[in-house]
């Protein structure tokens, strides 16, 4: 039979289905203690912690009543579903109902150990010891591994450099971390003095702080004769070491802010006060120079030589406005002259009489053209007329071999005007011929 391969979609599909099916994991009471209750709007999220077997669960408590106080390290007893989510592979309680039962087991012992230090005066203000403004050398107990290490030293050298930082490397949690935090508490102060130490590691479950909270760690640092700053977990987590320190960081990255803060703020005012004294220096170097070019410049004008120049720019000026005004004048005057030249010109008797007689003879010139253009004219038709004059004698179309023949001094034009016997006269170009009509015959018969 062939194995079947699962997706991991497919497995917790599965489990969410039996989860749902199983009425046992339906309104199940579970009791333990509430691990970082945190609200979320209206959700209680938190955590349900068996401290005999260490073992935990994941709660929601959906439109969480906020009248009820739930306590971190409190005993309760809840009832709900259990409920798989397929997309995380993670289960949860779906809580309905929370009893408080008390403090829990090492919530009380905490407290007691708490009750215990303070009543002996070792969280009194009085045994605080001053934070040297100005370390040089700043011990840090910590997992050299840890992301908290990282965050003090950067913020540290982001904000000062010139500081020697020395790290002791130990366990921030497990049965060996009191006593390797001890260890580098009493290092610093035997064997590589530093002049303020932070002891501290990132943020954690509750457990997982304990070390900070062991009574050992408490007495150490207590009995440190450098400050000692502790710096464990986030701003809402507070250890022991927290009470007992010279002061609390809320972060490890305060810590660091905190050791090289009056460093930073030194500088920062030394950078502003360097600021300020060159924008002075820079505006007092600004005002001396205008004022010397002020100054420069009244000197210039005050000398001998530049009231020269500007007496010699002032001739200058006067010179070329009067050069002006002569020559404007003198356009003037002179086309006064003209125009009076003209109105004198044109009343002279001489230059009237010249114009007349100039007038005059372009009048005659202009009849004796027009006059020859009339002879010429007149010529020429008379020309015309006698040639056709010409054309038209009688005698000359005689000469052509034509005559005349006249009867009782009537011209005969037709053979009825005359009959046989009767005399008649022909005129030929050169002379007459006298003859008698022989005979008549009408028509022309060539």
């Amino acid at each position: 039979m062939a194995k079947k391969e699962w997706s991991v979609y497919e497995l917790t599909s599965y489990l969410r289905k039996k989860v749902e099916m199983d009425v046992l994991l339906k309104n199940i009471y579970l009791k333990g203690e509430v691990i970082r209750p945190t609200l979320s709007g209206d959700h209680l999220y938190f955590e349900l912690k068996d401290l005999e077997y260490d073992a935990k669960v994941k709660c929601v408590y959906f439109w969480f009543d906020k009248r009820i106080e739930v306590r971190h390290g409190s005993k309760v007893l809840i009832k709900g579903s259990v409920i798989f989510y397929e997309k995380e592979g993670i289960i949860e309680i779906k809580v309905n109902e929370i009893t408080d039962i008390g403090l829990g087991e090492l919530f009380v012992k905490l407290k007691q150990l708490e009750e215990k230090l303070r009543q002996e005066g070792l969280f009194d203000q009085k045994h605080k010891k001053e934070i040297p403004q100005y370390p040089k050398r700043i011990g840090i107990v910590t997992s050299k591994n840890g992301a908290a290490v990282r965050d003090i030293i950067n913020t540290i050298y982001s904000k000062f450099e010139n500081v020697e930082v020395y790290i002791f490397n130990c366990s921030v949690q497990g049965q060996s971390a009191p006593f390797e935090i001890c260890e580098g508490i009493e290092y610093f102060n035997k064997v590589l003095p530093v002049e303020v130490i932070i002891v501290g590691r990132g943020g954690g479950a509750f457990e997982d702080l304990m070390a900070f909270n062991d009574e050992m760690v408490v007495r150490k640092i207590f009995e440190s004769e450098i400050p000692v700053i502790s710096a464990v977990g986030h701003e809402r987590d507070y250890v022991l070491t927290d009470f007992v320190a010279d002061l609390r960081a809320i972060t490890p990255t305060n810590a660091g802010e905190i050791v090289v803060g009056f460093q930073n703020r030194a500088l920062e005012m030394l950078d502003e006060y360097q600021k300020r004294m060159k924008r002075a220096i820079l505006k007092k170097i600004e005002s001396d120079a205008e004022n010397l070019k002020h100054k420069i410049y009244r000197l210039y004008q005050n000398s001998p030589s530049s009231k020269v120049i500007k007496l010699a720019q002032d001739v200058n000026l006067l010179s070329g406005r009067l050069a002006f005004s002569i020559n404007k004048k003198l356009h003037s005057v002179s086309t006064i002259l003209k125009i009076l030249e003209k109105r004198l010109s044109d009343v002279n008797p001489y230059i009237r009489f010249t114009r007349a007689k100039n007038h005059y003879e372009m009048l005659c010139k202009r009849l004796h053209t027009a006059f020859e253009d009339f002879r010429k004219r007149k010529e020429f038709e008379l020309q015309l007329k006698l040639e056709k004059l010409i054309a038209l004698n009688p005698l000359n179309i005689l000469k052509r071999g034509y005559s005349v023949t006249i009867h009782n001094s009537e011209l005969i034009t037709s053979v009825k005007q005359i009959k046989v016997d009767d005399e008649i006269v022909t005129r030929l170009s050169d002379g007459f011929i006298r003859s008698k009509v022989l005979g008549v015959q009408e028509g022309v018969d060539e």
